[in-house]
């Protein structure tokens, strides 16, 4: 690293240190004042007008609640894009913080409250340094990352990766189950595709003293899951990364009653998605058949969501050197692969990249992680001035790389 390099390198540094009560009291507003998937409205005018008053180009998408950014430093150059989604999730805060959710049923249980205040700050650092940088940012803060079909689609279809056409991209993910001080990196396949799978049982009514007389719907598809579970480990290759989970079951009335329909709804996810599609088959052709033999009847809809996440090796090599040099090879690791999904994804098909991970885990205040989408989910604010820093850097190094 040059002599004037190392410069910037500490200006950022000192910059993003600076910015740490604000982008903390940011990250708290937003998990005081969440909103799901579809619905950021007041969060993307915070990010629309906190990006203006900084003299950054912005643009609103019309299709969803994306908002993109763009900062054009003092030549032209490589363009560089930064993701940070905004939405929460359905689910009653259970954490007792302060700054607790105060809306009733939904919480910021992901992190995505963390990774908005993040590039916020990124923001402000990046057009602190501009005039020493060439190129530009696309800033790029997605709505519904937790729900089909996602926000990034639409804001791609809106532009965000054109005019000017982005050559890199990088994103930060926090890690409940990864150390405050840490950070994670993986090359190649990092998170498996998801399809999204929705049951509907349908069987004929009745008393609940007549069985005989009906066809018991919840029977029918309480077969059906365990059924499901033999698809998916008598079809699936040992070595392959394949899961089947439901999280809701709906059906009936009240107890002395045989209802008519019960309706199943869960996520397939696969790193392999030539796999996932032919699991799906799979499940479909499962479920009828059970349903059918018991007197019923099952439908079967499927929606496939996110592709698989893939980091392009180059890339994660880039960010991984940086990461040493600015942490120490004891702080940075190599992460396991998840089945989660995640619609960075259709970032990374139209520019390489990365999705990194920041350790968020408080080991001095919880002795087990506090996992996501839980209702005790719980970060380290420590980690936000670091995640500032690190993307920060990574985001002026990558423009000043020939």
């Amino acid at each position: 690293m040059s002599e004037w390099n190392q410069g910037l390198r500490e200006e950022i540094k000192s910059r993003a240190g600076s910015l740490t009560d604000k982008v903390t009291e940011i990250r708290r507003d937003f998990h005081r004042n969440p909103e799901r998937s579809k619905r950021e409205e007041r969060t993307s005018d915070i990010v629309a007008q906190h990006l203006e008053s900084l003299g950054i180009e912005v643009k609103r998408c019309t299709g969803n609640y994306g908002v993109i950014g763009t900062l054009r430093c003092a030549s032209d150059g490589k363009t560089v894009g930064l993701r940070a989604d905004m939405d929460a999730l359905k689910l009653q805060e259970e954490t007792g913080l302060p700054f607790a959710s105060q809306v009733d049923g939904v919480m910021h249980a992901c992190g995505h409250d963390a990774h908005t205040a993040m590039l916020m700050g990124v923001a402000k650092t990046l057009v602190s340094v501009k005039d020493k940088l060439k190129g530009n940012v696309r800033f790029l803060f997605q709505p519904s990352e937790e729900a089909f079909p996602g926000g990034a689609l639409g804001m791609i279809e809106e532009g965000a990766m054109e005019d000017p056409h982005v050559d890199a991209v990088f994103a930060w993910h926090v890690m409940s189950n990864l150390p405050q001080g840490q950070v994670g990196l993986r090359t190649g396949q990092i998170i498996g595709g998801v399809t999204a799978v929705n049951i509907h049982v349908k069987g004929v009514g009745g008393h609940f003293s007549s069985p005989h007389l009906a066809v018991d719907p919840i029977v029918i598809a309480a077969n059906v899951l365990v059924a499901l579970q033999s698809v998916m480990t008598r079809q699936v290759d040992p070595m392959e990364s394949a899961v089947l989970t439901f999280g809701t079951i709906s059906g009936g009335t009240r107890d002395n009653v045989i209802g008519q329909e019960v309706i199943i709804r869960g996520n397939l996810g696969a790193m392999n998605d030539q796999l996932r599609y032919q699991l799906s088959e799979g499940i479909e052709g499962c479920a009828r058949s059970v349903a059918e033999s018991m007197g019923g009847s099952a439908e079967v809809k499927l929606w496939h969501g996110y592709p698989t996440t893939e980091n392009e090796a180059g890339m994660t090599e880039f960010t991984h050197r940086i990461m040493l040099e600015e942490l120490g090879e004891e702080s940075v690791v190599e992460m396991d692969r998840v089945l989660g999904g995640e619609d960075f994804s259709y970032f990374l098909q139209k520019a390489p990249g990365a999705l990194l991970r920041l350790g968020v885990w408080d080991m001095d205040k919880h002795s087990e992680p506090t996992h996501h989408h839980h209702p005790e989910f719980d970060l380290d604010e420590r980690a936000l001035p670091m995640g500032v820093d690190l993307l920060a850097q990574v985001a002026a190094r990558y423009l000043l790389v020939d």
